[in-house]
């Protein structure tokens, strides 16, 4: 993480949101940590807030069949993952 940051958001026990003065904003849940820009923090939310509404709604994909057009590449570009 960069020298200068602000923290965000901290969830006790769950994980923390920091923004860093390099631009990337550092997203930590447990012991995963990614590094985002702003664009992507908010493709994020996005992606699971979808993923709660289709959770609450009861209807799921039922096959790994939609996994068939996700690349990880893709966001690789855009997420350092720290080890």
């Amino acid at each position: 993480m960069c020298a200068g940051t602000e923290l965000l958001v901290v969830y006790e026990n769950f994980g923390q949101v920091v923004a860093c003065d390099c631009g990337s904003i550092h997203v930590t849940v447990g012991p995963v940590s990614v590094a985002l820009d702003a664009h992507a923090l908010r493709r994020l939310r996005n992606l699971l807030g979808a993923a709660v509404e289709k959770l609450d709604s009861g209807k799921h994909p039922s096959s790994p069949a939609s996994f068939a057009h996700s690349s990880h590449l893709a966001l690789r570009k855009v997420m350092k993952i720290k080890h």
